[in-house]
């Protein structure tokens, strides 16, 4: 006869696992196109994603782990952004104005260009499945490593990962 499980442990499984997230390193694939606007107003494609190791956040204001996460990122890109690093947010699966409202009432935690992704194509594009969703990308616009959730930031493989992009020459 099969034990079941406790429901408890099911319910803390799914928060560590949106919480912490999840790190995927797939076969690398190139970065979807895509055509999106700032809310500043300049245009955006994957050609933006190409020279420099970006990371493209996909979030909502909405999103607790997305609140806790962006300040970290902040920090990430004025730490790295001299050494050819760059990060693109993308708003999504949210209203434009609670976007642009989340955005002027927290100015420190946007050091970088936020777009607005209407109707939620391009997100679509991009497989992803949730927020935060951050996708690293090379210097030549490959997909690199995936991430669903809070924690990517505090991982050993992102930072390994990150350091070897930035040593390689366009």
């Amino acid at each position: 006869m099969m034990k079941m499980k406790k429901p408890g442990f099911v319910a803390l499984f799914l928060a560590a696992f949106f919480a912490f997230g999840t790190v995927a390193h797939a076969v690398e694939r190139r970065a979807p196109a895509f055509e999106l606007i700032s809310l500043e107003g300049k245009k955006f494609t994957q050609e933006n994603l190409t020279g420099k190791a970006t990371l493209v956040v996909f979030w909502a204001s909405s999103c607790g782990t997305c609140k806790k996460e962006l300040p970290k990122i902040s920090n990430l890109q004025k730490k790295m952004e001299k050494q050819g690093f760059q990060v693109l947010a993308v708003g999504f699966a949210d209203a434009e104005a609670d976007i642009r409202d989340y955005v002027t009432s927290h100015p420190d935690a946007f050091n970088f260009p936020v777009l607005y992704d209407n109707e939620d194509r391009v997100a679509t594009r991009w497989g992803v499945r949730g927020t935060p969703t951050l996708f690293l990308v090379d210097k030549k616009g490959n997909v690199v490593i995936t991430h669903l959730g809070g924690g990517l930031l505090e991982t050993p493989a992102f930072h390994k990962k990150l350091d070897e992009l930035l040593l390689v020459k366009n």
